[in-house]
């Protein structure tokens, strides 16, 4: 059944197509103006960069599980994601330290929470945002702990080794094209998943009169849509400021779609990310809750 699920969500966005062609385009261009205006100038310079860095012998001078959390932190997802999975690759971070690394670097960015989420959607004050934007962040640091617990003692070792570098005094600008060229594909990727995902949460938000449900499915499958619909559905403000942030930290199916995307070539699990994020967004629900 688990295997079905996402080829039935394709089938319905295939039947949204033909049946309501006028709503599956309007989702359909809101997920790429979305690509195009915002994740696209935002990530791909990050992505490159990243990945040149990661492939060149700077990094060796750096620490990579600080280098790891900087990415995360201040550029959203999946850059996170990413610069653990390259960092691994590279044999700069052994598989469990590289696990711990996820439950904690997978976050959105604070240019996204306080520039489009805390002011130009939900119009918190400073002393609202402030510990909304704590109980946020919070949950991974103590996720990031609790498994560091778990994995005591088993942080030796490292990932396989990377390639060799090509010879000569050309090897800089290749590696830096090589970077590149891969920084294209995966914010491609990105863009397809904000599109059918976006999509997707038109589709039900098109079939759900309740207003809790119709905000919540759409967050479910895109962070920035579920946002935009729950805070026009009528519902009690600590409720819509509490489902914005728990969406931001859950990330959407589409965030995960992205992070998994990634992750190819790693041996980290989706299932576990999921989880752990769906913890995380838990925990900044109600603490939202308790807060406000």
């Amino acid at each position: 059944m688990k295997k079905l699920l996402f080829p039935l969500c394709m089938l319905l966005l295939l039947f949204f197509c033909i049946l309501q062609p006028a709503k599956a385009i309007s989702g359909a261009a809101a997920g790429l103006s979305l690509w195009y205006c915002t994740i696209l100038p935002t990530l791909l310079p990050c992505m490159v960069l990243s990945g040149y860095l990661i492939s060149s012998e700077l990094i060796l001078r750096l620490p990579p599980a600080p280098f790891a959390f900087l990415t995360g932190w201040f550029c959203g997802y999946p850059m996170g994601a990413k610069t653990i999975a390259d960092l691994w690759k590279h044999g700069r971070l052994s598989e469990a330290s590289a696990k711990r690394l996820l439950v904690l670097c997978c976050v959105p960015s604070p240019m996204f929470l306080t520039g489009f989420l805390c002011t130009g959607m939900l119009r918190l004050s400073l002393s609202e945002a402030v510990p909304c934007l704590a109980a946020l962040y919070l949950p991974p640091v103590l996720c990031w702990l609790i498994t560091g617990f778990w994995n005591r003692g088993s942080l030796s070792g490292t990932g396989p080794m990377s390639e060799e570098k090509p010879p000569g005094s050309l090897s800089a600008f290749l590696l830096f094209e090589k970077a590149m060229m891969n920084g294209f594909l995966i914010i491609a990727k990105v863009g397809g998943y904000l599109m059918f995902f976006t999509m997707l949460s038109y589709f039900f938000r098109g079939q759900v009169k309740n207003p809790f449900f119709a905000s919540l499915i759409p967050g479910i499958f895109e962070m920035t849509s579920g946002i935009a619909f729950t805070v026009q559905s009528g519902l009690s403000r600590t409720l819509t400021v509490a489902l914005c942030f728990s969406f931001a930290a859950f990330g959407g199916l589409s965030g995960a779609a992205q992070t998994i995307s990634v992750l190819e070539g790693t041996p980290f699990s989706g299932r576990r990310y999921l989880l752990w994020k769906l913890l995380q967004a838990s925990v900044t629900f109600f603490l939202i809750w308790i807060i406000l």
